[in-house]
């Protein structure tokens, strides 16, 4: 609705503009007429204008302005445009002119249309800099989230790393323990074996990497979660069943519905006991045709809602992670939808994806 009525007001500013010029037209044509009278030439002119103001800007309408009317789903963003549009529509109200024949005491008619001139270009000049600004903003983002990944990967990279190398080295031993096994094993010493073996297991080392898909930057972003879990004693599962085909969905939007929906999961469960800390995520293919991301975890059954929407609990946080999922989700045409019980919050995520075939 914000994004509507900002576009909506915009126009009416632009269209408001048009409208004095045309004034300004109908004045030198007919001097002794006023704005409030109709004749088909002005209504013409006002036509014509309003085509020809069209036919300029439809070009970096349809390709920056549409991008920015997909791309841009924050709702306050749109209301800060308001004031300014309506500001623009109030000053073409007051210069409007009555009778014409007083744009033509002293210079007025010249400050009328240098006024007139003056507040098109301010006007365009000030949608030029939104723009810039928010796209600005929202690639600042779109970097920090790549460098978020980045990191996750190169954490996963070293993990993966210190496996490798600690696994080499057990296996460069193997021989010397082959060969005092044998020796035990020869002299009948098999209490000696056992215990040999039970030491040899415990220090076995452990992959903390796990593959739960061959998109590695969802993979890195599964595994952090999965450690951290780890670390603070939270029940982790996940499953995950992509196509083998690439999907159109940006892995940097998929990463953020998952990479919000753990977060705000994993600090849910910090206020419980931890034998009550659990996470379970599913991200499911289904009829090659929709995603969905069916995710549960436990929580101290506290909520704050405002207006059927979850609002953050937690005084630090900023609340934005479940409208940033829902705004996600919706820009491919698909819808998010949350609930709870007396101690479980439930995430409900459903994108439809075309799948890119080579």
């Amino acid at each position: 609705f914000a994004k509507s009525l900002a576009i909506y007001l915009w126009m009416c500013a632009m269209m408001s503009i048009i409208i004095n010029a045309v004034y300004g037209y109908d004045a030198i044509v007919n001097p002794a007429s006023d704005s409030d009278s109709f004749n088909i030439e002005t209504t013409f002119i006002r036509v014509t204008l309003s085509f020809f103001i069209l036919a300029i800007f439809w070009s970096p309408l349809y390709d920056h302005g549409s991008n920015l009317v997909d791309t841009l789903t924050i709702s306050k963003i749109w209301i800060i445009t308001m004031p300014v549009s309506v500001i623009f529509m109030a000053i073409s109200i007051l210069i409007r002119p009555g009778k014409y024949s007083s744009l033509y005491i002293d210079d007025i008619f010249s400050t009328y249309w240098g006024l007139l001139i003056g507040m098109f270009f301010v006007f365009i000049i000030l949608t030029v800099i939104f723009y810039n600004i928010v796209f600005e903003i929202m690639n600042a983002v779109k970097y920090e989230e790549k460098y978020h990944i980045l990191q996750m990967k190169e954490a996963q990279y070293l993990s993966q790393q210190s496996y490798i190398e600690t696994t080499a080295r057990v296996r460069h031993d193997f021989k010397h323990t082959i060969c005092l096994l044998d020796s035990l094993a020869n002299s009948g010493d098999i209490r000696s074996i056992r215990e040999y073996l039970s030491n040899y297991l415990d220090n076995m080392p452990e992959s903390e990497i796990r593959y739960y898909c061959k998109n590695n930057s969802l993979n890195a972003l599964l595994n952090h979660y999965m450690r951290q879990c780890k670390s603070e004693k939270i029940q982790f599962n996940c499953k995950v069943t992509l196509p083998a085909k690439e999907i159109t969905i940006s892995t940097i939007d998929l990463c953020n519905i998952i990479g919000n929906l753990l977060e705000n999961a994993v600090l849910a469960c910090r206020d419980l006991p931890e034998e009550d800390r659990k996470i379970d995520i599913k991200i499911l293919e289904r009829n090659m045709s929709n995603l969905y991301i069916v995710a549960t975890n436990s929580f101290n059954g506290f909520v704050k809602q405002k207006n059927n929407t979850y609002i953050t609990t937690r005084r630090s946080g900023n609340g934005i992670g479940l409208k940033s999922i829902k705004s996600a989700a919706e820009t491919y045409g698909g819808s998010a939808d949350f609930r709870n019980s007396e101690k479980e919050f439930y995430s409900n995520i459903i994108i439809p994806f075309n799948l890119k075939y080579s």
